[in-house]
């Protein structure tokens, strides 16, 4: 990390640089001014000294250069109006012609060129307002469109973390909507067994238990495929508590996945639905499997169930897994269900395949 010994040299050499640039940019306006003056005596066949129109130039152009930077300081600290502009340029042509007639003078008599005058002074002072107007137009239409630009990008900036911000409290929500709805369920599931089977009921609270503080524990939207696995895990054996030899659930795990990126529990309500909905009669067949395809990471959850319990079942299930795809992803992930025509239905979830990266 950089030292604030280091930023503030660091700054330093950067105005120096700025400063040396811009002193370099007038030098370059006031020697191509006194090029064209003396060229247009040429053609004229009357060509005069270089000398005298390059001490002129570049005499007007620095003392222009060196109150441009108060003019910048003033103009963006008084209320833009007729009368304020109208004050602030009297003073900078006072100022500035005041300045170069001043440096002339001194120039002139340094370099032993002789006597410089104007003549009435008023005449000097007035001959200067045109060019100088027409600068300090310039000057200010420019600030004034990169001051309406930085505002512009400003609000875009803001509009852009306003968005961001909305959609992580959309995510949270939508993440947060899954626990109440696990924990109504899977205590629903413990009321009917505790009378009748006590030790499964304490087994299977103990199983919800682990389950939830991994889920209360998250703090990120996404995490390891392996993590995701590890949940899908915990939930299907809760279920084999419930369901006994009922349910068979299976999740098939290619390892070379494991570092891929998915939504934090994004799977089980899904394999809930399949679990809840998707058998028939006592037999309760679930498997779970994930490939990568083109980029994308193709996850599936495959019931051997009549197919239309998924459908018509809990809303949070399908509705909170694409609403959370899209909010992530946009259009480059989703989520889809389908029958199968020996019996059951496939839900088939893709997003981009991103490695996970620790923070």
């Amino acid at each position: 990390m950089e030292s604030a010994k280091g930023a503030g040299a660091r700054r330093s050499w950067w105005r120096g640089r700025a400063l040396v640039g811009w002193v370099s940019l007038l030098v370059a306006i006031g020697f191509l001014r006194a090029t064209n003056r003396y060229l247009v005596d040429v053609a004229n066949r009357d060509p005069l000294f270089f000398m005298p129109k390059l001490v002129e130039e570049l005499t007007g152009s620095l003392s222009f250069g060196a109150f441009l930077p108060v003019l910048f300081f003033v103009l963006r600290r008084v209320r833009w109006s007729f009368l304020s502009h109208a004050a602030i340029f009297a003073v900078l042509s006072v100022a500035q012609t005041s300045l170069m007639i001043g440096l002339r003078r001194l120039v002139f008599g340094a370099l032993d060129m002789g006597g410089f005058a104007y003549g009435p002074m008023v005449w000097r002072y007035l001959m200067e307002v045109p060019t100088q107007l027409f600068f300090y137009v310039v000057i200010v239409t420019g600030v004034w469109l990169f001051d309406r630009y930085r505002e512009g990008k400003a609000r875009e900036l803001q509009a852009a973390q306003l968005e961001s911000a909305l959609s992580e409290a959309r995510l949270e929500a939508l993440r947060l909507q899954l626990n109440p709805h696990f924990l109504f369920n899977t205590l629903n599931a413990v009321s009917e067994l505790m009378y009748e089977k006590p030790q499964l009921a304490d087994e299977m609270l103990s199983r919800i238990g682990e389950l939830l503080r991994a889920t209360l524990s998250a703090t990120a939207q996404e995490h390891r495929l392996a993590e995701e696995w590890r949940l899908v895990a915990l939930y299907m054996d809760i279920q084999r508590v419930r369901f006994g030899d009922g349910l068979d659930a299976h999740v098939t795990n290619d390892p070379a996945l494991d570092e891929l990126r998915i939504p934090f529990l994004l799977l089980q309500p899904l394999v809930e639905n399949a679990i809840e909905h998707g058998g028939a009669g006592a037999e309760r067949r679930v498997r779970v499997d994930a490939s990568r395809q083109a980029g994308q990471l193709m996850v599936r959850i495959r019931d051997y169930g009549g197919g239309q319990g998924m459908r018509s079942g809990h809303g949070i299930g399908l509705g909170n897994v694409g609403a959370r795809l899209r909010h992530l992803y946009g259009d480059a992930a989703g989520v889809r269900l389908d029958p199968v025509e020996d019996g059951g239905s496939v839900v088939t979830v893709w997003l981009p395949a991103r490695r996970w990266a620790a923070a």
